[in-house]
């Protein structure tokens, strides 16, 4: 959700509801869908897969595999332009031109849900006999108002990595990564102590959507959401937040006290982490998208992985990457489940891990799959614990440049004012969401 290179901030250039509502009524959802046997089995013709240019690699290989053992059936893939995806989904809705199936940004489904523009699918979610074991985060983000409207795809997951070597030279154990709050800022300190250009700790300072999503996880740790509540019914929780200022504390004190690497401030995203891969930070929270370009640097001898902590414990991971949807109006919707189900079977999952992926199945966590992958096996048992926030004001709210959840970041972090940053941070989130109406 949140990789080295595509950072994503969403600037989306029409108004979704403003672009869906002109004219998709017109074409009307399938709201009360009736599940059939005969529902993505042997399905002929084409599917037209549209997914984000910024995961795109999965799709392309995949697809390509599909293909080859599927004669009836063939899935015709399309790469959207970062930033772009919802709004050329949004217009495509608009002209009654849509794809048969889109690999969308899990945390922008919610704003299509509720406009009724994609396809109930309830009935064949819940007859999967593997769906209690489907990410949790990925399938809230899918789910309105007690229907299904989007099943997972890719996890693109926030991990924990830190530099082992970095962790023995500072005399800290290699294998106890830290697992607390006060964990990360006294690892940070040892391992700055070693002087010779080593950083304890890096960021993306001025990434809005990296740091949310590395961030908001250690509030996930301990059940805590900014945004509470269902979509059209939604309260924000910033001001008396104690986890929230303690999260902004740690940050604080990092900063305060010189432990981040020299480009953490004005991080933008397309370099966040290459001083980590480099060898010259001990902790850094990031994507486990990063892994195959650690392998690429030949430095993941010398890196651990680990969950993101919360204040005093527990762990959890931002459910990053993409659900699948089906548009409402798709030509092939049965085309587009079969090789949806084809995806989720556990030969496929298995596959996404090389690729740069997290499974968005935990029952493939089996002894043989932490043997082969150790470092996303991590990954992925944070997936079982992991969230994001169902809303539809998400890239309002702390991705745009001028976020409310940035400006509350700065100003506590970097003008230290801890709680003025809070009173900023609710009066901005409230701002949004009565904008938004919801």
């Amino acid at each position: 959700m949140r990789r080295r290179g595509n950072a994503r901030i969403a600037l989306i250039v029409l108004p979704i509801a403003a672009v869906v509502a002109l004219s998709f009524t017109a074409t009307g959802a399938l709201s009360k869908p009736t599940a059939t046997s005969a529902f993505g089995v042997n399905a002929t013709g084409t599917v037209q897969f549209w997914t984000r240019a910024a995961t795109s690699g999965l799709g392309v290989a995949l697809v390509k595999q599909f293909n080859a053992t599927h004669p009836h059936l063939k899935v015709v893939l399309s790469e959207t332009s970062p930033n772009q995806d919802t709004t050329k989904l949004a217009t495509a809705i608009r002209a009654h031109s849509v794809p048969d199936l889109v690999g969308l940004n899990d945390i922008d489904v919610p704003q299509f849900s509720r406009l009724n523009a994609l396809m109930d699918i309830t009935p064949y979610v819940n007859a999967l006999p593997y769906k209690k074991y489907l990410s949790p985060g990925h399938l809230a983000l899918a789910q309105y108002n007690g229907k299904y409207y989007g099943i997972p795809y890719l996890g693109d997951l926030s991990v924990l990595w830190y530099n082992k070597s970095l962790f023995t030279k500072a005399g800290l154990d290699p294998n106890k990564p830290p697992a607390t709050f006060a964990d990360i800022l006294a690892d940070a300190k040892k391992i700055q102590a070693l002087g010779n250009g080593i950083s304890g700790f890096a960021m993306a300072g001025d990434c809005q959507g990296c740091l949310g999503f590395v961030m908001e996880p250690d509030l996930f740790a301990v059940n805590d959401q900014l945004i509470r509540g269902p979509i059209g019914h939604q309260t924000i929780h910033i001001v008396g937040n104690q986890p929230l200022e303690q999260l902004l504390q740690l940050y604080q004190s990092l900063y305060s006290q010189n432990l981040l690497s020299p480009g953490s401030r004005t991080e933008t995203g397309p370099t966040w982490g290459n001083d980590f891969e480099q060898g010259k930070v001990g902790i850094l929270p990031g994507a486990y998208g990063f892994y195959p370009l650690m392998v690429k640097a030949g430095t993941i001898k010398d890196i651990g992985i680990a969950p993101l902590p919360g204040p005093t414990g527990g762990y959890s991971t931002f459910d990053g990457g993409d659900d699948f949807v089906i548009p409402a109006g798709a030509k092939n919707p049965s085309g587009a489940w079969e090789f949806v189900l084809w995806m989720m079977q556990t030969a496929q999952q298995n596959k996404y891990p090389a690729l740069g992926y997290t499974p968005v199945r935990t029952d493939v966590l089996t002894p043989a799959y932490k043997a082969k992958n150790p470092y996303n096996a991590v990954a992925l048992k944070a997936l079982a614990h992991g969230s994001a926030p169902v809303t539809t004001i998400y890239d309002a709210a702390f991705n745009e440049p001028n976020s409310p959840w940035f400006q509350m970041f700065s100003q506590a972090v970097y003008n230290n004012d801890i709680a003025g940053a809070l009173k900023t941070g609710q009066a901005g989130f409230e701002k949004v969401l009565t904008q938004a109406g919801d």
